[in-house]
This record gives structure tokens, sequence and C-alpha cells, in this order.
């Protein structure tokens, strides 16, 4: 009988084994679940924020753009207007070379 009863309580510790182990996986299974959930949040976030870097990137880019172009357009507006004022200067000089010249 002792067999037996050592048999039986070998059983009944194995039992209670398995199902602590059963307890354990579905304790994992709810967590791996849990972190599935969590990642997917995160991926989630991350994806927005990239998008959300490439539109503040993009639009950056675009302000770069035109901030370049009105540099160019007010350097080319005042090489103008020192171009006119060059030629007003001459203007200016020669005639009054030509008044000396002539008596004017």
């Amino acid at each position: 009988m002792s067999v037996l009863a050592n048999i039986g309580s070998l059983v009944e510790r194995l039992a209670g084994d398995i199902e602590a182990i059963i307890d354990d996986r579905e304790n994992l299974l709810a967590e791996i679940s849990s972190l599935r959930t969590q990642l997917m949040e995160r991926d989630k976030e991350a994806v927005k924020a990239a998008q959300d870097m490439r539109t503040e990137l993009e639009a950056a880019r675009t302000d770069a753009l035109r901030f370049e172009q009105e540099r160019v357009r007010i350097e080319a507006r005042l090489q103008c207007l020192n171009d006119r004022l060059t030629a007003l200067v001459r203007n200016k000089q020669d005639n009054q070379g030509n008044k000396k010249y002539f008596g004017g």
C-alpha cells in the first residue's frame, strides 16, 4: 500500500505542479497579449510622430525656400536701386562736368 500511497502522493503533487504551470502559462499569455497591445500603441505613436516630423520638416523646407526666394528678391531690388543711384550720381557728375566745360 505504501507504494500506491507514494504514487498517489506523486500524482497529486504532479497534478498541482501541472495546474501551477498552466496558471503560469495563462498569466504569461495574458502578459504577452498586454505587451503586444502596448507595442501596437507605441508603434502607432511612433508612426504618427514620424508623420508629424515629416510634415514639420516639409513645412520648414517650404519656409526656407520662401525665405531664400524673398532674400534673392530683396537683393535684386537693392542691386537695382544701387544701379539707379550710381547712374544718377554719374549723370549728375556728367552734367556738372558739361556745365564747367561749356560754361553753363
